[in-house]
């Protein structure tokens, strides 16, 4: 079966005036409708498109009526905007997809197995309706602001997510006023609501979020789901980012026997340094954590010594102490160090080393830079 790629970022580098941007901007489109034209009767696996500059709505909605329409198995779509599509006409075919595309978007494919779909548009709004049916859809991975409405969201064979919700910028402010201890007393009170879409992937077995889902987590779903499936979780961090989210997360995720961190750096909330957070209680005191109930076997951390600040790697070593401390269950710890220099990977090592986990699970620890790749067991 045959797959197609297309990208205009080759084209469309910086330099490039605005009259060479509007000739590329045509042959790409030429292209794109021109190579579906000739292969029209050959079955397709794959089609990828990714379009760094905007070439519009229509030409994007006409191949993706076209491909669904042949049973494409794979779509990957990154899609740069700097304005809404405020389309009104839909796809008419059996298998439709994009309704509106920006002010209604609608997936529906029995046949799709791989969805990407990026969607880079300023943060000022966000889609009014977001649909999914895609019974057979086994690997997703999605960017784009959280919706109005989710209508249908159908995802009963999902393996693997990749997630990157956003708020938009009004939502990003009620977010910051809600952090208020009185806002903070309205019961159910969210900036947004994207509850059914991480509802709807809640069998996945491997999940990847990104720091703006966890704010979206915090501020734009309740409850939190329960994902029993879960195996594997990523989580990308961010210091302007608290971890409360995540701490409810991980109660709802029983079954989980690998936790990657890409970064370890967060904001501190409100119940940091409590029982309900991930992070080492403030007293020398025997406080309670959740992480005394965590099934996590592998923990991995990526980006280890990506710091700021000389205090943000104190940070990190108290943080990956604390988890080797209270992690009964923890078999493994790996640790990518972004560093060139061996004496440091040799130290902490070392450091790592001498945590106590007396009455834990043994656990073999290994530390990887650039140029070594150290380990030891505890």
């Amino acid at each position: 079966m045959m797959n197609l790629d297309f990208d205009d970022s080759i084209s469309m580098h910086p330099g490039v005036r605005r009259q060479e941007r509007d000739k590329i901007r045509r042959r790409f489109i030429r292209l794109v409708d021109s190579k579906l034209a000739l292969h029209r009767n050959a079955p397709l696996n794959r089609l990828s498109i990714k379009c760094k500059d905007d070439v519009g709505p229509a030409p994007v909605i006409r191949w993706i009526s076209k491909v669904l329409n042949r049973h494409v198995t794979e779509l990957v779509l990154n899609i740069s905007s700097h304005w809404s599509w405020p389309l009104s006409s839909e796809v008419d075919s059996s298998e439709t997809m994009c309704q509106e595309f920006w002010e209604s978007c609608s997936v529906s494919s029995i046949t799709l197995k791989r969805l990407t779909f990026r969607f880079k548009q300023m943060v000022y709004d966000n889609p009014k309706s977001v649909s999914f049916d895609t019974p057979n859809l086994v690997y997703f991975e999605y960017s784009d602001a959280i919706a109005d409405t989710y209508p249908n969201v159908n995802f009963p064979l999902l393996v693997e997510t990749s997630l990157d919700l956003r708020m938009t910028h009004e939502q990003i402010g009620q977010a910051k006023l809600s952090e208020d201890d009185i806002a903070k007393e309205k019961e159910g009170t969210m900036v947004g609501n994207a509850t059914v879409l991480l509802m709807g992937i809640c069998n996945v077995k491997k999940l990847y979020l990104s720091d703006n889902t966890l704010e979206v987590l915090a501020f734009c779903c309740k409850p939190m789901p329960v994902y029993n499936n879960l195996v594997h979780l990523t989580i990308k961090t961010h210091r302007d980012v608290e971890w409360e989210s995540l701490t409810a997360l991980l109660k709802n995720c029983q079954n989980l026997e690998t936790l990657v961190f890409e970064g370890l750096l967060h904001r501190y909330g409100m119940n940091c340094r409590s029982c309900e957070c991930l992070c080492k209680p403030w007293e020398e005191e025997d406080v309670p954590t959740c992480l005394s109930s965590s099934p996590v076997k592998v923990l991995e951390i990526l980006k280890f010594g990506d710091i700021c600040e000389d205090e943000d790697m104190d940070k990190m070593m108290e943080q990956v102490e604390y988890f080797l401390e209270t992690m009964p269950n923890l078999e493994q710890l790996i640790i990518h160090y972004e560093t060139s220099i061996d004496e440091d990977v040799e130290e902490v090592l070392s450091q790592f080393q001498m945590v106590s986990r007396e009455g834990l699970s043994k656990c073999k620890i290994q530390v990887i830079s650039d140029n070594l790749n150290l380990s030891s067991s505890t």
